[in-house]
């Protein structure tokens, strides 16, 4: 028989997070620099930030200072000289590109002949991709090499159409959409996608063992918004040749839109764990009161910790991201799993800025998924880590209704506190990984699984969490916390099963009537955690 730990309900919570919206007049604390910490080696780095080193003005370049090769502060004048002029919409699609469908576009090839830096010695090349299908907006592509930029100018005779249904005058003045970097990531001598750039400032990438799934933003504004949702493009792109020495490419983006305009610089170092550094300034046409700053968006259908059961699909789980993970700044691991509401659904899960957050896909083997096709089960983590200050704000969750998997309707993004201005600059860098394995990893018990159902007399939600395998002795006296924010728990116990090594915490809640409760459960050994913190939102189904 399992044995069973000691379980104590607690009367509140001891975190700076419940996943409720707060209050309207709080406000997060400012993170600062600690002067008794010895910044210089690490400033500015993922260690430097958690440690509390920012870099200070002084340390950063002086924007205004030319320099005499191409570099991201070129694109930041760029971006800060166009945001002082009125923005131009792009060209529209001509008709017959733009009702291509999905399997049409995909259709188009890239000749041999038109690949960027097919021989060299550096490990990446490029694919460009034209505009047709979804993709309406022409983007420029620059080449750098030794410090020197050159337009690459849009040929049709670089791409197989095919036999679609585009005239030669609609094939020549399509331009370029995107681009794709491929490198040798799976299998030596096989040329893998690496990161693909195409559509609005959407971008993705893969680590070794992955396929495409959740992708990211340069930025988002209005998402969830009464106002709706801007989307603003990366216009144009440099690509910096490498050198054979180099283990990473760079890529230089411009951002424009009807309200802000934006420089990025991408240093992205493929592995097991691909990864990411970004360098972002940002220069407001108007004042923005709904940024959201490293967004990231996702897939999720339906799993077992739904409320609802999808019970008409033979598959028990369909999902890019099963979870949101956070690693808040007092050290904190958070687990959120995701769900496919009703209606639209906004939460604040921090009110002060993580040390890392990331869309996660926790579950790898296909018999969670039974899709032999999808290839859910190789979906990529992805993990964002600030590393300079974002200022106030707070960690904001938007889960949207889909009926399908074909819809992304799950975001992520930090929202600052302080409305953007215009005429000001707003610089700020973050890193990101994306990979297979789980990109951050906690001192404490991680969680499994979730599930839900109803108590048998059908009048209580019954829910199971089940824990990863941890030693024994880490959860001998242990205790479990659970709280509520309406409704009552009811019957709470804690069992470790001798055969797997899981731990399972169950517990049944009433809601006496409540349009919401807040959830929040960890186990616990001397008042602290050696779990992560569950945290989730009932509504009734």
């Amino acid at each position: 028989m399992p044995s069973t730990v000691p379980v104590s309900v607690a009367a509140a919570p001891d975190a700076d997070v419940l996943g409720a919206v707060p209050e309207a007049d709080s406000a997060a604390d400012s993170i600062g620099f600690d002067a008794g910490t010895d910044c210089g080696p690490i400033a500015g780095s993922p260690d430097g930030f958690a440690a509390g080193c920012l870099e200070t003005d002084a340390a950063a370049k002086d924007p205004d200072v030319p320099t005499p090769e191409f570099d991201f502060e070129d694109v930041r004048q760029k971006a800060k000289r166009l945001s002082e002029q009125s923005y131009a919409a792009g060209e529209d699609l001509p008709k017959s590109a733009a009702e291509l469908n999905y399997d049409q576009y995909r259709r188009i090839q890239n000749r041999p002949a038109a690949t960027i830096w097919p021989e060299s010695a550096n490990g990446f090349r490029v694919l460009l991709d034209p505009r047709g299908y979804l993709f309406a907006r022409e983007v420029g592509i620059n080449l750098v090499e030794e410090g020197d930029a050159e337009r690459r100018k849009y040929a049709a005779a670089d791409f197989d159409f095919q036999d679609l249904p585009l005239s030669d005058k609609i094939k020549g003045s399509l331009g370029y959409a995107g681009f794709r970097v491929l490198t040798v990531l799976n299998q030596a001598g096989k040329f893998d996608e690496l990161v693909s750039f195409k559509g609005a400032s959407f971008f993705r990438a893969l680590g070794a063992g992955t396929v495409y799934g959740a992708s990211a933003r340069g930025l988002s504004i209005g998402t969830a918004s009464a106002e709706g949702e801007e989307f603003p493009y990366f216009t144009e792109f440099w690509l910096v040749k490498p050198t054979s020495a180099s283990p990473a490419v760079t890529v230089y983006a411009l951002m424009d839109g009807e309200s802000v305009t934006g420089a990025f610089e991408f240093q992205i170092t493929p592995g097991p764990e691909t990864r990411m550094e970004v360098s972002a300034a940002f220069f407001p046409r108007r004042e923005l009161t709904s940024v959201g700053i490293a967004p990231l968006t996702s897939m999720y259908f339906f799993s077992p910790h739904d409320l609802r059961k999808e019970a008409e699909d033979f598959r028990p789980a369909v999902h890019d991201s099963e979870g949101l993970q956070i690693r808040m700044k007092n050290g904190e691991w958070v687990w959120r799993p995701l769900v496919n509401p009703q209606s639209l659904q906004i939460s604040v899960l921090a009110t002060e800025l993580p040390r890392g957050f990331g869309l996660i896909q926790r579950k790898r083997d296909i018999d969670a998924y039974a899709d032999v096709e999808a290839e859910y089960h190789h979906r990529p983590n992805v993990w964002v880590q600030p590393t300079s200050s974002w200022g106030e704000g707070h960690l904001s969750l938007v889960e949207i209704p889909t009926a399908n998997e074909y819809n992304d309707n799950i975001v992520v993004f930090w929202k600052p506190q302080t409305a953007w201005q215009p005429g000001r600059a707003y610089d700020l860098s973050y890193s990101m990984r994306w990979s297979l394995r789980p990109p951050a990893v906690s001192s404490v018990i991680p969680i499994a699984e979730t599930r839900s159902g109803k108590t048998p007399d059908k009048k209580r939600q019954l829910f199971v969490i089940d824990y990863e395998p941890a030693e024994e002795a880490l959860l001998s006296n242990a205790s479990a916390s659970i709280w509520t924010s309406n409704g009552l728990i009811h019957n709470p116990v804690v069992k470790r099963h001798p055969e797997t090594g899981k731990t399972r915490l169950s517990f049944e809640l009433s809601t006496q009537n409540a349009d919401v409760a807040e959830l929040r459960a960890l186990l616990t050994k001397g008042g602290k955690p050696v779990s992560e913190t569950w945290l989730y939102r009932w509504r009734p189904e």
